[in-house]
């Protein structure tokens, strides 16, 4: 493809690659990617297994705690190295943004024109042709016992965790094929490639700008260092990529880019901040009969639930820790007692000699550590009934049996690796809002972010398909903003 492309999109992930394939159509389009392209068809380390190579994944540190917080680098994105939990959310989650253009009856249409659902997709809420399979693979006898044991507890079966206001206890929703991870690399890079010129090791250090318009951006890839020009540039470039890239560019808190030495372009305090992930603490325990579980982990039993609050809901389930850790024994399962209504924040900056800093700060509101006491407790009532009837061994030391459950809790807690909110979307009177309802960055023009930093509140799922329908909704936003003026996009 030769020229100014109508389109420049930063980031081939669920949601680069889901509004490069929404434009192609209707705009030239060029897509860069830092990462690498394990190529089409995807090899089967990529579809099935759950440690990949390095070059997979950045890898950021939290700054409090110490916490590795991998990310995914290269087509697919987060898409290409997660475990395919393919779950929406609920209708209060968007309601409750307060956005115009983005409620749940908004986003549905998206979450709908994106898959095709094998168990139910005839649903009215369910779409039966998009291009991410969802499934529901055969619980092995660990789930099976867990769910039978949820029942008896009287939490509601649930067999569509993706039915609009879902509760209880089922089997997890999955976007795979053959029991494969099917994410955006397998499912929409061979659709988009035909008509997009789709650039790999490719990073964008930092846009272009022709006074506040952007109009393309600096890059380094095989040829060395470029400038691509752009009549719009689309950041999808994650929590992280996507608000770093922003404040490397002058776009974000004033004081803190004075400090690293970066001119200002656009003061915009939200840049980096509303930082959100979902906070999990796992009980290990082992299994008695190593084939009472399956190497396919989050794709069993899932209990949802919620707690005395506003739709403060809480998730637990078992997996298999081996395919992510194969030091541990090959019996040893995670039992995840996880909190989908965070309080906290926390925030993505840059340092004074350029570097990168984040903290998330999970469990530092005192709702939240004390919510997840509540969750670990049930989760250990469940893991203990599991051990009685023989099926499990709890380790003597467990860490859910300390007297402070609120510090231990603090002191094991974990990343579900749900981050965004970096750049978020909202009213664009309020100070802390970077992106407006159309996802056009404020104080610019020719500049947009669509990912999960646009998130203004975490949703009570994982952010896989909601990344997926961000992307998908961008380009369908785009094209109707450029309908009344020419070029398209620009």
């Amino acid at each position: 493809m030769n020229g100014r492309p109508d389109v420049l999109i930063i980031g081939a992930g669920a949601a680069g690659l889901f509004c490069a394939l929404g434009l192609k159509d209707s705009a030239s389009v060029t897509l860069v990617e830092a990462g690498p392209d394990p190529g089409t068809p995807p090899p089967r380390w990529m579809l099935y297994d759950y440690l990949l190579p390095d070059e997979c994944y950045y890898h950021y540190t939290d700054a409090d705690t110490g916490l590795d917080l991998p990310q995914g680098r290269g087509t697919g994105g987060g898409s290409t190295v997660n475990s395919a939990a393919a779950l929406r959310g609920q209708p209060w989650d968007f309601d409750g943004w307060a956005v115009p253009g983005w409620s749940w009856r908004d986003c549905l249409d998206g979450f709908r024109a994106i898959e095709s659902d094998q168990q139910f997709g005839d649903a009215g809420y369910h779409g039966s042709d998009g291009p991410i399979p969802v499934t529901r693979l055969t619980p092995g006898p660990l789930d099976e016992a867990l769910i039978a044991l949820c029942a008896q507890r009287g939490y509601p079966a649930a067999a569509d965790h993706n039915a609009p206001g879902a509760l209880g206890i089922g089997v997890w929703p999955t976007n795979r094929r053959d029991e494969g991870r099917w994410g955006t690399h397998a499912a929409v890079l061979p659709m988009v490639r035909p008509a997009v010129d789709v650039r790999t090791g490719t990073r964008a250090g930092k846009l272009l700008f022709n006074g506040t318009r952007c109009v393309g951006a600096e890059v380094l890839g095989p040829e060395g260092h470029e400038r691509l020009y752009a009549g719009r540039v689309v950041v999808c470039a994650g929590a992280f990529g996507s608000s770093l890239l922003l404040m490397n560019s002058g776009i974000g808190p004033e004081a803190m880019l004075r400090r690293a030495g970066i001119g200002l372009l656009s003061p915009r305090d939200g840049v980096g901040a509303n930082l959100q992930d979902h906070p999990w603490c796992l009980l290990d325990a082992d299994v008695t009969d190593v084939a009472a579980i399956e190497a396919r982990p989050v794709s069993g039993a899932l209990l949802r639930y919620e707690l005395p609050g506003d739709h403060v809901e809480a998730e637990i389930f078992p997996w298999q820790t081996r395919p992510y850790a194969p030091s541990v024994p090959a019996t040893q399962v995670s039992f995840t007692a996880a909190l989908m209504t965070p309080l906290s924040r926390g925030q993505v900056t840059l340092t004074p000699d350029g570097g990168t800093e984040v903290r998330v700060r999970h469990l530092a509101d005192a709702q939240d550590a004390a919510r997840m006491t509540e969750i670990v407790t049930t989760t250990a009532e469940l893991v203990d009934e599991l051990a009685a009837r023989g099926l499990v061994r709890v380790p003597e030391d467990a860490w859910w049996r300390a007297d402070d459950l609120v510090a231990a809790g603090r002191r094991v807690a974990g990343t579900y690796n749900h981050h965004c909110g970096t750049c978020r979307m909202g009213d664009p009177s309020d100070p802390g809002t970077v992106v407006g309802p159309g996802l056009d960055v404020l104080g610019v023009s020719g500049l947009s972010v669509a990912d999960s930093s646009i998130l203004p509140v975490i949703p009570r799922a994982n952010t896989n398909l909601t990344s997926m329908m961000i992307g998908h909704r961008a380009a369908q936003l785009l094209l109707a903003a450029s309908s009344a003026s020419a070029p398209a996009c620009s």
